[in-house]
């Protein structure tokens, strides 16, 4: 359990970060389609905090 809240925190981070970088991009350069990658910022929020909760409530062997 532990190990799979580690993966669930780092593909959370990921996304987020990949989803703000590539979306801001995209609407600067006028883009039609940077809300899909905004879009995934609030599913990496969801990962991330759904991968600290459960390294949290799992314990570390």
């Amino acid at each position: 359990m532990h190990k799979l809240g580690v993966i669930t925190t780092l593909l959370g981070l990921i996304l987020s970060v990949v989803g703000l970088i590539v979306g801001f991009w995209k609407m600067l350069n006028g883009s039609e389609n940077a809300e899909i990658w905004l879009a995934l910022v609030p599913f990496g929020f969801v990962g991330l905090l759904l991968g600290v909760t459960m390294t949290q409530l799992s314990n570390k062997q």
